[in-house]
Formats: structure tokens, sequence, C-alpha cells
């Protein structure tokens, strides 16, 4: 009789054990995982090198592994948590000052976002107050809020600039991105807690005033200096794409000169009128098109033949109490579909994925899995690191979210509270 094969240690330098639930969002086949998610019940995953290298039962997990440290593996015990990807936010503006409280009121009272814009507030006022703030300020604020996020099961957020304007304060702004990037692990927790962060360079969001009568001057200023200079501390150039930003024209021109430079694109594309972004997003083959309220159906067919990730901001349709853009009408039509928060100052001052989840199935018509997909994989594809994050998977970043919870689905169910009991970054 033919013993069976014994299976070779797996070299790991940490295990993860006692997970009641594991959510992959796996996008291959999972052995023992069911459902569109392909969850796992009382799983465990071993990792090596901060990428996973197993997946499988808990009960088979302690004769596996083969140590090459002194130190020998580390045993998270998970506790029993529900176990998921970390929330991928893919569009965010964190490093400002100051807040638009009073505008937020002043929409309820009917003012439109337009208005305020012509009265020099909305985007601008923002950016005077980040113009006056120290880099210090700036970068304790911007921390402050990553925390928030990653509290709420966040492990990957992309950061723009866009509230300085100018050559001295939009280099200043992207210099605290990255030193977000850095951020250490909290000292509160014995269990690693990070967030990874993606720069973006957004000096095309609004006119800055003093280029009120110079437009041309200043699109030669973000073209012609300041893209150039700013290559290496940004991975994506974004521009806002409206009447009341920049036309089709003008934002061609700055992704052009940007993709040249290497930079990845997206677009603030068609959020308060059908300004033509998301047909120039796919036109220049963008990473990702952001809003699409008034997108039409010819254009989200252009958007999914070119391969670029919609992207819904719900947090905006809440706070401008603007009609939400239909996520069913995008599935439906066959795009990759990711939610983020937007968050910023003025139309959508909220870091927290799981209330973008809970609109996103409430108001947009996603069920749980597509809004949980939406989050997590897609958000990655949005910031175009899918090889590296988003589902667990073999060969992919252990960043995770443990959650307090019985079942999964309670995600969206039970609401208006943070059920994520922390994040776990293994490098």
């Amino acid at each position: 009789m033919q013993a069976e094969p014994v299976q070779p240690p797996i070299r790991a330098s940490a295990v993860i054990r006692n997970i009641k639930q594991l959510v992959t969002v796996a996008q291959q086949p999972i052995e023992g995982a069911s459902g569109a998610l392909q969850v796992l019940n009382n799983a465990a995953l071993a990792v090596y090198h901060g990428r996973i290298v197993w997946i499988g039962p808990d009960n088979e997990a302690e004769p596996l592994f083969l140590s090459t440290r002194q130190d020998g593996i580390t045993i998270v015990d998970a506790q029993g948590a529900v176990v998921t990807p970390g929330f991928v936010d893919s569009h965010t503006h964190l490093v400002f000052a100051g807040q638009r409280a009073e505008e937020f009121h002043l929409r309820r009272a009917g003012v439109s976002y337009a208005e305020l814009l012509a009265q020099g507030k909305g985007i601008l006022t923002t950016v005077e107050a980040t113009r006056k703030a120290d880099a210090e300020t700036l970068l304790a604020l911007a921390q402050r809020r990553l925390h928030l996020m990653r509290d709420h099961g966040t492990t990957t957020v992309e950061i723009k600039s866009g509230y300085g304007l100018d050559r001295i304060n939009e280099e200043a702004c992207l210099h605290i991105i990255n030193n977000l990037k850095a951020l250490e692990e909290r000292t509160s927790s014995s269990v690693p807690q990070q967030v990874r962060v993606v720069p973006t360079f957004l000096a095309a969001h609004v006119l800055p005033p003093e280029y009120r009568e110079r437009r041309a001057d200043y699109l030669d200023l973000v073209v012609e200096e300041l893209l150039p200079s700013f290559v290496g501390l940004a991975h994506f150039c974004d521009v806002f794409c409206e009447a009341e930003a920049f036309t089709v024209e003008e934002c061609r021109r700055i992704l052009r000169r940007a993709r040249d430079l290497g930079y990845r694109l997206k677009i603030h594309a068609d959020q308060l009128s059908p300004s033509g972004g998301a047909r120039l997003a796919a036109e220049l083959g963008a990473t990702s098109a952001d809003h699409l309220d008034h997108a039409s159906d010819e254009d989200l067919k252009a958007l999914r033949d070119a391969g670029v990730v919609a992207t819904l901001l719900p947090g905006c349709s809440y706070t401008l109490r603007s009609p939400y853009p239909s996520a069913r009408r995008l599935l439906d039509l066959g795009l990759t579909v990711a939610l983020a928060t937007d968050c910023n100052p003025g139309t959508s001052y909220c870091e927290n994925m799981q209330m973008m989840i809970g609109l996103a199935m409430a108001e947009m018509d996603m069920s749980l899995e597509e809004a949980l997909t939406a989050a997590t994989i897609n958000g990655a594809k949005a910031l175009a690191l899918e090889e590296e994050i988003g589902s667990i998977e073999i060969g992919k970043r252990c960043e995770l979210a443990l959650w307090q919870l019985e079942d999964y689905r309670e995600i969206g169910y039970h609401f208006g509270v943070n059920l994520v009991q922390s994040t776990l970054t293994l490098l």
C-alpha cells in the first residue's frame, strides 16, 4: 500500500489562526471556499516576507510551516474574527486645512456648488486655508484622518494634492503625502497597523484666484513646470474636467504631458454635468474615471472598452443632496466599479469606507458582494495595484481588516457604528 505524499514544509514568518470567516474576494478559485466572495470558514493563512504563502483550514495549519528566522514564526490569534481584505480607498483629498461647514448648510438652503465657486468659496476656501497652514500642521491633520481611515478598515489610500495650486504649496503638499507613506506603526497595539499611501498630483483642481485673468499662464505653469518637476513625487496625475474647473481641451493637454512623463492618469469626470471627462478618460487610457454622475451609456461603454475603472463616490451625493449614480447601470454594462470616500472638506467629509458600502447598497442598487468587491479588489484596480493587494490570495501582500462580526453579511446591515476591530499589515 502506497503512503500518501507528505506536503513539504512552507517557509513562513507569521501564521494567522482562529479566523471564523476568511472573506478572500479571491479572483481565482480557492479550494474549500464558497460564494461570490470565496469565503472560507474556520480558516488560517501564512505569510512570508509580507506575502501570503498559504490559505487553508485552521486545523491544518500547525505542522505545515518552516521558519527561516532565528526568532521563529509569529502566531497571530484572530480571536474568531471575520477577516476581509483591507479597504482600498482610491480617491481622497486628505491634505487640507480648515473646514467648510458653512457651505454644507448653505447648500441645504438652496445655494448650488457652482454658485459657491463663483463667489470664491468652495475649493478656493480650502486653498486659502491650506496655503496659510504650515507643513507640520498639515501633516498632523492628514495623519489624524489617515488614522481614522485605518481604524475603519482601510489599508491603502490614494491622496491627491490640489489645495496648493502654486509651485511652492503643491510641492509642499506632495512632500507631506510622501511623508505619510512612512507612517510608523501604532505603538498602542501589538498588532502591526499601517496604511499604504499612493500620491496623486492634482494642480488642475480649479483655477487659483491669482490666475483669474491669466488662465493660459496657469496651464503653462502646470504643463511646462510643475509636471516635470514633480516626477517621482506622484504616481498619478488627475484633473477636474468640468465647466467650473477645466475644459476637455485643457485636460487633454495636461494629461498627455503627464502620460509622456510617466504618470498614470485619473479624471474627475462628469460629476456636475456631462462634461466629456469620461470620453477623455477612455481616449487616453486613464486608470480610472471618477464620479460619472452625468455620464451617458455611450460614455460608459467607451470606458468599458478602454478598460477604465469607474469609481463611484456616494459620499458626494449624500453631502450635495444630488441623485446617486446607479451602480447597477454600470455593472450591467460590464464596467469594473470601485467605491471610494472622496474624503475632502467640501463635498464628502468622511473617512469611513463602511459608510460608502452602506450608501452603495441602500442608494445605488449594489449587493453586499458587489459593494465589498468595489471597496477592495476594484479599488486596487483603480490604483493599478490589483496584482499586489485588494484580495486575500497566495502571492499578494497581507493587508487585512479584522471585523467584530458573527457573519460578514452584517456589513451594511448593522450600520452607524464601526464594526472593524483592527487592521493588520504584515511586512
